[in-house]
């Protein structure tokens, strides 16, 4: 029964040693976020929106759903000729 003691001593010790690191790094990041102000995370939060719409826009594109830019004239053209085709099986 000796070695569960030391077992739970052991497991006690790996346990504060992991919350003094854990300590140390939430630290470090307070530190490293002192001087962020409402102006820098305005700033942040523009650049990670653009940068998701430039990813979205990359993965439309990469999965072929990205449709391409059609003049207006070509469409109006393509109308009048549907229309012109049905006028002649109307007729005809």
């Amino acid at each position: 029964m000796e070695f569960v003691f030391y077992i739970a001593l052991g497991c006690s010790i790996v346990a504060f040693a992991l919350s003094l690191i854990a300590c140390a790094r939430v630290g470090k990041f307070v530190k490293a976020t002192a001087d962020t102000d409402w102006e820098t995370l305005a700033a942040l939060t523009g650049d990670i929106a653009a940068l998701k719409r430039s990813a979205q826009t990359l993965n439309n594109r990469l999965n072929g759903m990205n449709k391409a830019v059609i003049p207006q004239d070509q469409i109006i053209q393509q109308m009048l000729d549907h229309q012109n085709v049905d006028q002649i099986r109307r007729n005809g």
